[in-house]
């Protein structure tokens, strides 16, 4: 036989069994309407379905999101399973297998509570008792096209002995005797004299016209009412079968069985069944179609008092994959769902006035709709009305930044080069931060703070105009400035969900200006306010800027805007020298790092260095010749450089003009060589010098004279050893000296150690002395191998890049 029937076996032994042919569902939970009813914890009202899809499969379903159950122990709210399995809810365990069908008493009869140990004896045997986590009673449940779901009938006991049984007995006899046979009928009519016949079909006749009489308008009320009562059941019943067939397709419909329950559906729907109309609906929506006949299904469903359809009908609009999701036709759909009290239509109408989905874009409407989602529960409303809060506190928080001494925080509250920032137009980060940086140095000392009545005009929920009062104290010196103003910005949400001021303006109105007001410069708005500074002040105020931006010099690599400040000062005060000392600082600075990278980062200084050049810098002159010399920024012109050299000497006799002038005659540079000319410009005053530069060019310089006077290859040594320490070509130099004019073997030992020691400090001059050292034995042992090692090493060794003379202190 087929296995129709469904088994479940409780832990303590008990056994249900209940009609599950192939392709039924059964509906479990705590509600009366249920097909399996239990009690227990978290169970709700419909928990799941059962659904039987092969001979041996089950396929379960939660019905609501919360609903959960385990199988085999596996916690799940859809799965799929073979039987047997172990099913849990509620804290019971049943065992669930498939057996065959038979017309058996299959589950136990309702137990009368405290019926003691007589009630849990049956015929068929000692069983447990019927436990209170099945409750359902066992009635048939008809299903459309098969017995679905039907609990099957038990046999019931015979008769207990005792008072039942008497009363049982007694109502039997009663019937019986209310019924008299046949035979008893015949016997008491041959028994009646013939006699008598004609009197009593007499007083039969009188008495049926007069019951006739009497009783006919009492027999017609009751017919009528009879009528009336069986219409009216038969009415009921058909409406409990509609409503079973109903709640039977919603259970197919959550078991992943929409086309079948649809089918099912159609002919209640077109009866004008308003629930299996909502249900069709629905139906149509999970087999995949979201055409306007679903809308119309279920707009019929509202229409015909069924309010509940309301949130369906919201889903289904709003639904992602409808593709008429955002078309007018949807959003009067929404509008018409929240005029009839669906809230949930609040939020995607919101959204609709927000983006313009269907109607023209509202930003009013949207916030309206937004509040009402949000009274109504809808937490996605609340980030949607927090947008204007967000706006104002960064609009706010923006406005107390203006206190702070650094301007690194200015980013967290401002995007650069979107908008119109104080009459600038898209200024990049640089000119905000000049701008902030301006303020902070003209009003050393602030206290602004945030004014109440600030407004939010939104334009969108992503970009919103913000109005925020401020009051302001300024002050410098003596100088104090007290007012009022008004920040007008535009905050818009970033893609990273934070909230920068896109653009920017302000206007204020001047309270009080101490000591006079003919000491302020006239503004319209803070950061306009600046101070009106005499020619001293204006001076005073200009080193100050200057000393501001060349601070940490050392360690910058930008010197755009030193040199903007030191030029601004060359142009506003022409006749004055008081910059000076700063451009030769910051073309000090840019030469040293031009030695050592042997690049700039930015070809236009070379032309603001000209500029301080012409205007008298003298470590501009030196820089520009450093440049044409190296050609950077500029064509190389080796004479230009010299020449340029030689006017920094002659302008300011300085120690470093006159070496880099006098290296460049001894080189022979861009100008024929003339190493008299240098000597005469470095021996008499760098001759004892312990400057590293200056003392390797006049032991440079002392060389030649000692190749003609031997005399004076002490003093060519006593110039390199003061410095040999500081300078490793010095040590290589004074090595030499001692390797070659040494009177002992101690002194030429001495001098290649020397060599030796400036070759391991990189000095590609000392590799190639030392190669010869080993070669020839000079100084040390013959070592070919050493030999052959440093010689390798020279050709690899980039030679280093040469010292700024400022990179030396004597």
């Amino acid at each position: 036989m087929a296995l129709t029937v469904l088994t479940l076996r409780t832990q303590d032994g008990g056994e249900h069994r209940i009609s599950c042919p192939l392709h039924s569902s059964l509906t479990m939970g705590s509600g009366e309407k249920c097909d399996i009813t239990f009690e227990g914890p978290g169970i709700h009202d419909r928990h799941c379905v059962l659904y039987r899809t092969s001979e041996r499969t089950f396929q379960i379903i939660a019905v609501v999101a919360a609903a959960q159950f385990s199988v085999n122990g596996v916690i799940s709210s859809e799965l799929e399973v073979n039987v047997p399995f172990k099913f849990g809810i509620g804290g019971e365990v049943l065992e669930m297998n498939l057996a065959e069908g038979e017309e058996e008493a299959l589950m136990e009869a309702d137990e009368v509570e405290g019926s003691g140990a007589e009630a849990g004896e049956t015929a068929a045997g000692a069983r447990p008792s019927r436990r209170g986590y099945l409750l359902k009673p066992i009635t048939l449940k008809p299903r459309a096209g098969a017995r679905v779901g039907e609990v099957i009938l038990p046999a019931f006991p015979p008769p207990k002995a005792g008072g039942d049984a008497a009363t049982a007995t007694a109502e039997a006899v009663v019937v019986t005797k209310s019924r008299p046979t046949a035979t008893e009928l015949v016997d008491e009519a041959d028994s009646e004299e013939e006699s008598s016949f004609l009197l009593l079909a007499g007083l039969v006749v009188c008495a049926a016209m007069i019951a006739g009489i009497i009783y006919w308008p009492h027999h017609l009320d009751r017919l009528a009412a009879e009528k009336q009562a069986a219409e009216e059941k038969r009415a009921a019943v058909a409406e409990v079968s509609d409503e079973k067939m109903v709640r039977a397709c919603a259970g197919l419909r959550a078991a992943g069985a929409p086309h079948l329950a649809a089918e099912l559906l159609m002919p209640l729907a077109e009866k004008g069944d308003p629930r299996a109309t909502q249900q069709l609906a629905l139906a149509l929506r999970d087999s995949g179609g979201f055409g306007p006949e679903v809308m119309t299904l279920l707009h019929h469903t509202i229409k015909a008092g069924r309010l509940d359809a309301l949130g369906d009908y919201v889903s289904v609009a709003d639904d992602p994959e409808n593709p008429v999701r955002y078309t007018p036709e949807a959003f009067t759909q929404l509008k018409l769902a929240a005029k009839l009290g669906a809230a949930s239509a609040w939020m995607p109408l919101g959204e609709r006035y927000e983006h313009g989905h269907g109607t023209e874009p509202d930003i009013g409407q949207a916030l309206a709709a937004y509040e009402k989602a949000l009274a109504a529960g809808d937490r996605r409303a609340a980030a949607k009305l927090s947008a204007k809060k967000e706006a104002l506190e960064r609009a706010a928080a923006y406005v107390r930044s203006w206190n702070e001494m650094s301007v690194a925080t200015l980013l967290d509250h401002v995007a650069a080069g979107q908008g119109r920032f104080y009459e600038l137009d898209h200024p990049a980060v640089e000119v905000l931060l000049r701008q902030e940086e301006e303020l902070r140095a003209c009003w050393p000392l602030r206290r602004i703070s945030v004014a109440e009545g600030a407004r939010a005009e939104p334009e969108t929920l992503d970009l919103i105009k913000v109005k925020q009062p401020y009051q302001f104290e300024v002050q410098r010196g003596e100088r104090i400035a007290r007012g009022k103003g008004v920040l007008t910005c535009t905050v818009q949400r970033d893609t990273a969900e934070h909230w920068r001021i896109t653009s920017a303006a302000d206007q204020i109105e001047l309270g009080e200006l101490l000591p006079a007001k003919e000491q302020f410069l006239h503004a319209e708005s803070l950061r306009e306010l600046k101070p009106a500074f005499t020619p001293a002040e204006q001076m005073e105020e200009m080193k100050l800027e200057i000393l501001e931006q060349t601070r940490g010099l050392e360690m910058i690599q930008d010197f755009k805007p030193a040199l903007a400040v030191v030029l601004k000062a060359v142009e506003k005060f022409p006749q004055e020298k008081f910059w000076m000392l700063y451009a030769d600082k910051v073309c000090d600075r840019m030469a040293r790092q031009l030695f050592n990278e042997g690049k700039w980062l930015d070809a236009g200084w070379v032309e603001n260095v000209h500029h301080l050049a012409l205007n008298g810098s003298i470590s501009a002159l030196l820089l520009e010749g450093h440049l044409c010399a190296a050609g950077y920024g500029c064509e190389r012109d080796a004479a230009r450089s010299v020449a340029l050299y030689q006017q920094a000497f002659e302008l300011s006799k300085r120690r470093d003009a006159r070496f880099y002038y006098a290296e460049a005659l001894f080189q022979g540079n861009g100008v024929p060589q003339d190493a008299e000319k240098a000597g005469a410009l470095v021996l008499v005053v760098m001759s004892r010098s312990k400057h590293p530069l200056e003392a390797y060019l006049v032991a440079h310089l002392l060389w030649r004279k000692a190749e003609h006077d031997p005399a004076l290859w002490q003093d060519v040594y006593d110039s390199l050893s003061r410095v040999a320490e500081k300078f490793s070509p010095a040590k290589n130099l004074a090595g030499m000296v001692l390797l070659n004019h040494g009177q002992t073997t101690r002194e030429r030992k001495t001098g290649f150690a020397a060599i030796k020691a400036a070759a391991e400090e990189g000095v590609v001059e000392a590799m190639k002395n030392l190669v010869q050292c080993y070669q020839e034995g000079v100084g040390c042992e013959k070592d070919v191998q050493q030999a052959t090692f440093w010689k390798q090493k020279a050709l690899v060794t980039e030679p280093p890049r040469r010292k700024h003379y400022t990179e030396f202190e004597e």
